[in-house]
């Protein structure tokens, strides 16, 4: 983090530098010829520092690209996100070739078109076949990479493609600062929510147990779901994620997987995706990679070791923001199943105690 600051620091005083170098010259040319200024040595000078600022600029470009591209997201952990990947890779070398190319011309121009008292502009008002070019050349790129986004997005929200194939499906609810899990239990369905006056304070009043997300524990579906610290995943199993917030939006993110959906108090949002690779696995395809292979100064071992699939808020939604954090872990369906046989219903193990003890005196 110092080293970044100060290298941002250094970039500053730099073109600082640069900036009092080109006042200093502009006002001794004023006081040398008064007023008049020599408009022959300061376009040169202008055309000079163009032609400087854009060589250090692509230069400082390619080195950044070079030193930041392995600290990028590796390859997407779903199937969706292997599509997202390539569209965001198609837009990416676009958007990058045209902008060299319009960066290089605009400079090239700013310096071999420099003002020069011996040559005459050619008058040039206006073109049809150049206006269609850089209309309708630019309207079909874009075109096109919104066709194919519109393809992925139908892709990514086709709920319909999960009939039938028995989708791990769980409850994430947002708060300030928290993520509240909860999945179905031995029954396979979430019970219901009741957001209503008496289900939730009048509930909290008389037991003394929040039921801040309205659960209905009268009903038997209820009664079994468990409410896990970490969110568990099956590897080649559909996951449909039901999404909610209780204060202000969220952002239910797990970058691995190219899953970013808003949640939105009072509008229930969904999202499924699915997994690719166990964690195990996804850690065996990082072994070679550059960044992930050099040893972690926090822990004296290799990066890959310590990776983990993660579930971040990317909405800025207060001041612990950035504490809203979950593991995600993907396994062998053996091994969720052992994993979900272990987990204990919230409702006996919290919520029953509390009425049992205050029904009971």
């Amino acid at each position: 983090m110092t080293t970044t600051l100060l290298s941002l620091f250094a970039v500053f005083l730099f073109f600082l530098v640069i900036f009092y170098i080109a006042k200093t010259i502009e006002l001794s040319s004023i006081a040398k010829n008064g007023l008049k200024n020599d408009y022959v040595k300061s376009t040169k000078v202008n055309a000079y520092l163009a032609m400087f600022f854009y060589i250090v600029g692509m230069i400082i470009l390619v080195m950044t690209t070079i030193s930041l591209a392995p600290r990028m997201l590796p390859e997407s952990a779903s199937v969706h996100g292997v599509e997202m990947d390539k569209m965001f890779d198609v837009t990416l070398w676009v958007t990058g070739l045209a902008f060299l190319l319009t960066q290089t011309l605009l400079f090239f121009f700013v310096y071999f078109y420099r003002y020069n008292e011996d040559r005459k502009a050619y008058f040039f008002p206006h073109s049809n076949l150049l206006e269609m070019i850089w209309t309708i050349v630019p309207a079909v790129v874009l075109v096109a990479l919104v066709f194919k986004g519109i393809g992925v997005w139908h892709n990514v929200f086709d709920f319909q493609q999960l009939d039938g194939k028995d989708p791990i499906v769980f409850e994430v609810t947002g708060k300030q600062f928290a993520w509240v899990l909860r999945y179905p239990g031995a029954d396979g369905k979430l019970g219901p929510r009741e957001i209503t006056h008496e289900n939730i304070n009048e509930f909290n009043a008389k037991y003394s147990l929040p039921n801040e997300l309205g659960i209905v524990w009268t009903d038997k579906a209820s009664q079994d779901d468990i409410y896990p610290n970490d969110i568990y995943l099956v590897k080649d199993r559909p996951v449909l994620v039901k999404l909610g917030a209780l204060d202000v939006i969220h952002s239910f993110y797990l970058p691995h997987f190219r899953v970013k959906m808003d949640c939105v108090p009072g509008m229930p949002t969904q999202f499924m995706f699915t997994p690719m690779y166990t964690t195990e696995e996804f850690k065996e395809r990082l072994k070679n990679k550059k960044f992930w292979k050099n040893i972690d100064p926090k822990t004296g071992e290799p990066r890959w070791k310590g990776f983990k699939f993660e579930l971040a808020c990317a909405e800025l939604c207060g001041k612990s923001h950035f504490g809203m954090q979950k593991n995600v872990v993907v396994v062998e369906q053996e091994e969720y199943d052992a994993w979900l046989a272990k987990q204990k219903p919230f409702y006996k193990t919290v919520v029953k105690k509390a009425m049992d003890r205050v029904d009971n005196q």
